[in-house]
This record gives C-alpha cells, structure tokens and sequence, in this order.
C-alpha cells in the first residue's frame, strides 16, 4: 500500500483475510466457525493478515493522549491495532519518548537528553493508521452455545460509535477509522444492517470520513451464513 491510506484496501486485506480463515476452518471440518472468535480473537487474525499484506503491524498500544499532561496521565486508552506502511520501523510513543528526556534534563545526562533520536527506521504516530475493531454476530455464542444476540443493535452501533469517539479526540493521530466484523444470517442481512449502522453513526453527527465494507458467504454452523467487513474512517 502506498501513498494516502485507502479504507477500501483495508478492508479488502481485512475480508480475504476472513474468507481465508473461514476456508481453512471448513477444510478442518471443526466444530466452530468464524463466527465463534469474538473481537480478541479476531485481533490476532486480522493482524496476521495485514502483514502478510506487506504491512507492520503493533497490537494494543497506548494512545499519546495530550502530550502536556504527560507527568500526570498514567494510564493510557490503547488502540487494538497500529499500522505502518514499512514493516520494519518502530512505532514511536511521543509520551514514552518525552519522558525519557524530562528524566534526563536536569542531570548528568542532560546532553544526551538533548540529542535523543530514535534508531533505525520509525514511524510516527501521525504517520500510522489507527484501527479499532469490533465484532458482532446475529448469532453469538455464550459459553460455547450458540445464541441469537440480544444486544445485536446496540452492539452493532455502539462499539464503532465509542471508537470513533476515542479516535477522534487524539491529536497526534491523522489517520484512523472503526472496523465492524459482522457476522450476519445472510448477505441480505448483512448489508441492510450495516447500511443502518453507518446511517446511525452519522445521525449522532460523528466524524465519519469514509464508509466502505465487504460482504462474502461463510459457513453457517449456528445461524450466521454472512460475514460484513465495514470501516468507517474517521476524520481527524
């Protein structure tokens, strides 16, 4: 992927990465379905997918949050996944890396505090996409049993409506966006209700950029035969 970050690659790696899952798991011939892995589960998979994409990728890391507010803020917000287009670099922490150089002014080691730089290649948090995931299914299984949902409206907006939220108060971040995992009964289903979903998000006059989504079959073991992978950007 190369110059500005497009919503519609990410959620085309996002969807053949499912469609792959979903096909291993039927070769498997397992018990559960794609439909079981809740949003912790997909992380991971999802995650695998974008780096196979040629993409770097860092799992839960903290949001810099008001970078002035550093020595009192200990616990951070984190974001589910962190993308960079060079799979290499590291990604910088502004806060981690100003506080090393609060602890060091002042002392012996002020001149060095006054030279830090990072090594080797880094990426910095405005040059990243920040991606929070949710997941949702018609369908949910509880304690391995497979149930119809009945908070599925409220989760479907909710989640993406509290990321989008979070992401759009950060100001080191440029580019971000709230990805949907549906799992629905079927394609018709699913592309109504995540046609709604977008509609809801923008009714509460959030800062959506962009609304894309994919839509494919997958196995029906418990009631969901349709998976939706849908992204709503946001606009920071």
């Amino acid at each position: 992927m190369h110059g500005a970050w497009s919503g519609r690659e990410l959620v085309e790696i996002a969807a053949q990465t499912l469609r792959d899952r979903d096909r291993a798991l039927r070769e498997e011939q397992g018990v559960f379905g794609l439909d079981s892995l809740d949003e912790v589960g997909l992380h991971p998979v999802l995650g695998e997918g974008f780096r196979l994409a040629g993409l770097g990728v860092y799992s839960e890391r903290v949001y810099a949050g008001v970078i002035e507010d550093r020595l009192i803020r200990r616990d951070r917000e984190r974001c589910d996944l962190v993308l960079a287009r060079d799979p290499d670099a590291r990604l910088i922490d502004p806060v981690a890396e100003l506080v090393e150089i609060d602890r060091a002014s002042g002392t012996l080691f002020e001149p060095v505090a006054e030279s830090m730089a990072p090594e080797g290649a880094v990426v910095e948090a405005g040059e990243a996409y920040w991606l929070e995931v949710k997941a949702v299914s018609q369908v949910s299984y509880v304690s391995g049993t497979p149930r119809p949902n009945s908070a599925y409206a409220s989760q479907l907006v909710g989640g993406p409506a509290a990321d989008i939220v979070k992401l759009a108060r950060e100001p080191t971040i440029e580019h971000g966006g709230a990805m949907m995992i549906l799992f629905a009964q079927d394609i018709e289903t699913g592309e109504h209700d995540i046609g709604v979903m977008f509609h809801r998000l923008l009714d509460q006059d959030l800062p959506v950029s962009e609304s894309v989504w994919e839509t494919f079959e997958i196995e029906d073991r418990a009631g969901n035969g349709a998976c939706v992978v849908a992204l709503a950007g946001v606009r920071l």
